[in-house]
């Protein structure tokens, strides 16, 4: 390998790596966005169950009480859709990021792999010159 092929691998590689840092980022970024979504339904479904189970006579302390407790998980349902939106911004400005270094990776591997194909054909043609003419 000369300079010019090895520099481009080198890059190439690091670009890979590269990508792969994106990769796991963009991974994680999914998994809590998909506990948000998760989190977000479940205190909705408390909520219903609550509003469901509030009917007959209640006195006034539990009533306040319930109003308390579903002003709380409206707020939190409030607060991980916010958080699921945030994500969301996230997750498409990673997979923008991955696009680009995709493309960059390939672009380094192609001039890397023709380096190493023009780099071939040097040193095929330095031997060819290196040998004595055919005798007829």
């Amino acid at each position: 390998m000369n300079a010019r092929s090895k520099t481009l691998s080198l890059m190439a590689m690091k670009e890979k790596a590269k990508v792969a840092e994106t990769l796991a980022r963009l991974r994680e970024l999914l998994a809590q966005q998909a506990e948000a979504t998760r989190m977000a339904e479940r205190l909705a479904a408390m909520l219903a169950e609550k509003r469901e189970a509030a009917g007959g006579v209640q006195t006034m302390a539990s009533l306040r009480s319930e109003r308390v407790l579903a002003g709380q998980l409206l707020a939190e349902i409030d607060r991980q859709r916010a958080r699921v939106e945030q994500l969301s911004a996230l997750v498409a400005e990673t997979q923008a990021q991955l696009a680009r270094d995709e493309h960059r990776l390939q672009m380094l591997a192609d001039k890397a792999r023709e380096a190493r194909r023009g780099e071939a054909e040097e040193r095929q043609a330095l031997r060819d010159a290196a040998m004595p003419p055919r005798r007829r």
